[in-house]
C-alpha cells in the first residue's frame, strides 16, 4: 500500500527526446474480470447503511403421516441473523505538476489514472482472501465467518456437528494434482459430498438439477495444463490390454459443464469447486458507495495551489460477507 504523502517519482520521464511508445506496457489487461468473478462470488448487492443485517430461515419441517384420532403433526423452525460492515476502499496518486509538465512521455496523468482501473482487482484480491483465510494487511482485517459460525471451509458447525449434515463438511481430501485421473475423480467426490449435503430436517439440501447447471473450478496457475487435460481434452491415450488406445473424456461424456479459472492468488494444489446453478453464491459484496473518482490541480485544490502536488484517487465503500457455502467444496491436497 503506498504511504500516505508520497508522490510519484518522474526523474526518468523527463528526459527530452523520450519514447513514449511503450510507456502502457505494463498496463494490466482486466477485460472480463468481473464477469468470470461472478461465476464465483455475487458482485453488487446493495446497501444503504453502515451496517447491514442479513436472516434467513432455517429449513421448514416436511410433511409427515397423520395418525387418525391425533392432532396433526407441526414442527417450528428457527431464523438465523449476520451482519456485513462496509469498510473504506481508496487510492490516491500524487504528482508535481513540474513533473507533469516537463514529463516527455506525457503518461504521468494517464498512469495515475490506471490505480482507478485496478479498483477492477479488489473483488478478485478479497475473494481469494477469503477463499485461502490469508492474512493480507491492505485487504480484509479479519476473514468474515459463514452464519453458521465457521470459515468458509469446514468439516463441522459452529455447535461442532458435521457441516451440512455430512462427515467433513465442506472439504475433500484429494489425491493430488498428478494426473488427469486424479483430479476428474476428485471432481466426482466433490459433487458426491455436495449431493450428500442435508439441510437441518435432515432432508437432502439441493434440487440435483442444479449440478446439471455446471460447475466452476479455480486452482493454482502451474496446475493448468493437467486441469485441461482433466477437463477439456476429448481423448487421452490408455494401456488397454497391453495396447494404446485413446478413450474418451469421462466428464464431457457425462455432458458436465466445467468452468475453469487458473490463478497466481493460489500457490498450493488446493483447488474450489463452485456450483454455477445456485440463487445465491457463497462470498458476496455489497455496495454501500460505488468508485467514485477525484482530481485535485491547481485550478481545484488549495493545497495543490500551496504545495503544486496535484492528485488523482478513487474511492468505494463496499462490504465483503460470506453466506452459507453449500455450493461449494475445497478439495484439500
Amino acid at each position: 500500500m503506498p504511504t500516505p504523502g508520497q508522490i510519484v517519482i518522474a526523474t526518468d520521464l523527463l528526459t527530452a527526446g523520450i519514447r513514449a511508445d511503450f510507456w502502457d506496457v505494463y498496463e494490466p489487461m482486466y477485460d472480463g474480470l468481473k464477469a468470470k468473478l461472478s461465476d464465483y462470488m455475487d458482485l453488487d448487492v446493495p446497501s444503504d447503511k453502515l451496517t447491514e443485517i442479513y436472516a434467513y430461515a432455517q429449513s421448514a419441517a416436511y410433511p409427515g403421516r397423520w395418525k387418525r384420532g391425533e392432532e396433526i403433526p407441526s414442527k417450528a423452525f428457527k431464523g438465523v441473523q449476520f451482519s456485513v460492515t462496509n469498510k473504506d476502499w481508496g487510492i490516491r496518486i500524487p504528482w508535481h505538476e513540474n513533473d507533469r509538465q516537463d514529463d516527455q512521455t506525457k503518461s504521468i496523468r494517464q498512469r495515475a489514472q490506471s490505480a482507478g482501473k485496478n479498483f477492477a482487482t479488489l473483488d478478485e484480491r478479497v475473494f481469494y482472501q477469503i477463499l485461502r483465510g490469508a492474512v493480507d494487511t491492505e485487504l480484509l482485517e479479519s476473514i468474515p465467518n459463514a452464519p453458521d459460525g465457521v470459515a468458509l471451509y469446514s468439516a463441522t458447525d459452529g455447535d461442532g456437528a458435521a457441516r451440512f449434515g455430512v462427515s467433513g463438511g465442506n472439504i475433500i481430501t484429494g489425491t493430488g494434482v498428478a494426473t488427469p485421473g486424479a483430479i476428474q475423480t476428485d471432481l466426482f467426490s466433490a459433487l458426491s459430498r455436495v449431493r450428500s449435503f442435508l439441510d437441518t430436517e435432515g432432508q437432502p439440501l439441493h434440487d440435483m438439477s442444479l449440478i446439471d447447471q455446471g460447475v466452476s473450478i479455480t486452482f493454482n496457475v502451474n496446475n493448468w495444463k493437467v486441469f485441461a487435460e482433466a477437463f477439456q481434452q476429448g481423448r487421452t491415450h490408455s494401456v488397454i490390454s497391453s495396447t494404446g488406445a485413446a478413450v474418451t473424456n469421462i466428464i464431457m461424456d457425462s455432458g458436465l459443464r466445467v468452468d475453469l479459472t487458473p490463478t497466481t492468488r493460489i500457490t498450493d494444489n488446493d483447488w474450489f469447486v463452485f456450483l454455477r446453478g445456485v440463487p445465491h453464491k457463497p462470498i458476496f459484496r455489497q455496495t454501500r458507495q460505488p468508485i467514485r473518482e477525484w482530481f485535485a490541480t491547481m485550478e481545484n485544490s488549495d493545497s495543490a495551489r500551496d504545495t503544486k502536488i496535484e492528485y488523482a484517487e478513487w474511492e468505494a465503500r463496499y462490504g465483503y460477507g460470506v453466506m452459507l457455502p453449500f455450493a461449494t467444496v475445497q478439495v484439500n491436497n
